[in-house]
């Protein structure tokens, strides 16, 4: 459903970074195992061998290591960024968070009390802040969530491939109507979307 989540895209969905993971974890348990059992303790009484290093080795299986995870860090950092920087065209939208409802407001001045109605295949940009206490953005079906904090400002980004509803939660405690405190997505196709922002939020069929 989600675009943005290009971390999960990149480890689910390439055979290519996924056959290289699973070899590296064969290899990583294969080598410990065989290591293990070739080394250990034989006999009662057996002597320890005196060689107690291997500069070449060490220093080998020091850098292997060190090239890989710069590698793995690279890949995360752009799939961190990727997912964390909203795209130059999205539709930004601000929320706002009190006990115990959530409020949307687009750039045209519409409001939109506890509906948030975004278009289908367009990337929206969420600009958050809370008039009261600490919350928390959460759309579990798209996999984002982002604290939403008094005196400031988060923001959080996704993109909806698929026209339906969800559910909107709230994922931190804010009081004795937290559990209440509940919103919907609507995801319209973009000529229906367009007409309900038109009309002042009106419509969201």
């Amino acid at each position: 459903m989600i675009s943005s989540q290009s971390i999960h895209i990149l480890y689910t969905q390439n055979p290519l970074w996924s056959a290289f993971f699973r070899l590296f974890f064969v290899l990583v348990v294969a080598g410990m195992v065989t290591f293990a059992w070739k080394y250990r303790r034989k006999a009662e009484g057996e002597v320890t061998s005196d060689v107690d290093h291997n500069t070449r080795l060490e220093v080998l299986w020091t850098l292997i290591p060190l090239v890989i995870t710069m590698g793995l860090f690279v890949i995360g950092l752009r799939g961190y960024i990727s997912a964390s920087v909203a795209p130059a065209d999205a539709l930004e939208v601000h929320v706002t968070a009190q006990k115990w409802s959530w409020t949307f407001t687009y750039p045209n001045g519409t409001v939109s009390p506890g509906l948030l109605v975004v278009p289908k295949d367009r990337p929206v940009k969420l600009v958050m802040s809370s008039r009261d206490i600490l919350h928390s953005f959460y759309v579990p079906e798209f996999r984002v969530k982002q604290d939403v904090v008094p005196s400031m400002y988060t923001t959080l980004w996704f993109e909806a491939t698929e026209a339906k509803e969800t559910a909107i939660l709230c994922t931190e405690y804010c009081g004795t109507g937290h559990s209440a405190m509940l919103a919907t997505v609507k995801v319209l196709e973009q000529p229906k979307f367009q007409e309900w922002l038109d009309t002042g939020g009106d419509d969201g069929k």
